[in-house]
């Protein structure tokens, strides 16, 4: 851990939240690892939210802020793994339908477990009024920087072998 004499709100918020990013897929990542989903399990949950409604590529990246490209990879990575399968959209055959398969929704219930897990690990010590108002923080302080003229700015988080 960092020593707590280095970081003042002289510095940017982003070296912090940088840091805890990085110590929260790592553990998350670490956590998961026996399901075989390496760091797509935003996308598995974003499919399953979508339950009866039709989910595209477009849509994830709407949702998750990935680029069309890297979104087809990561669908092409789960498709081989055979967590997803895409369907040709009827109504549109430039579209195709991404769900959920049987292999994948049979894995949803140790995926939440292992998020919630980490989360009430990461929150310990906050009681239930604490947390909500640390997620509602979290919210504003992203409301806020999303509010500002920015550039596109990428990142990608790899398990280091």
């Amino acid at each position: 851990m960092p020593e707590s004499t280095i970081w003042n709100s002289d510095l940017p918020l982003g070296r912090f939240l940088n840091l805890l990013t990085k110590s929260y897929f790592g553990a998350l990542t670490k956590k998961l690892e026996h399901l075989g989903i390496e760091n797509y399990y935003s996308i598995l949950i974003t499919i399953e939210g979508y339950s009866g409604k039709n989910c595209c590529q477009q849509s994830l990246c709407d949702q998750l802020h990935f680029d069309k490209a890297s979104m087809v990879k990561r669908i092409d990575y789960l498709a081989n793994k055979g967590f997803v399968k895409r369907t040709e959209n009827p109504n549109d055959r430039r579209e195709h339908l991404i769900t959920l398969t049987d292999k994948a929704k049979s894995l949803m219930p140790d995926l939440h477990k292992g998020i919630n897990e980490l989360n009430s690990e990461a929150t310990k010590g906050m009681d239930a009024a604490q947390k909500e108002q640390f997620y509602k923080w979290l919210w504003l302080v992203y409301d806020n920087i999303s509010r500002q003229p920015a550039n596109k700015v990428t990142s990608t988080l790899k398990k280091v072998k």
